[in-house]
């Protein structure tokens, strides 16, 4: 997590850097140019996870009901 969030800090200063023009315009000028904004979704990029199969919860309630309810796994886990 905390490399993903120094990579993009990083990308984000290169990039300000990169936009900047070398001589900034005048602010009381309202005849300035300035650089169009441009809209980049955060989540454009992302891989959507891979979500194994769901069962049928009815399914799933009598599996554990048959191999001994809550008590069974914690028992497992005891272990």
């Amino acid at each position: 997590m905390f490399r993903l969030v120094t990579a993009t800090a990083l990308a984000l200063v290169a990039l300000s850097a990169v936009a900047q023009p070398a001589t900034p315009a005048d602010p009381a000028d309202p005849q300035a140019t300035v650089a169009p904004l441009v809209h980049r979704a955060t989540l454009a990029g992302r891989i959507p996870p891979d979500h194994p199969e769901l069962a049928d919860w009815r399914a799933v309630n009598d599996r554990v009901r048959a191999v001994g309810g809550w008590k069974a796994y914690l028992r497992e886990s005891a272990r």
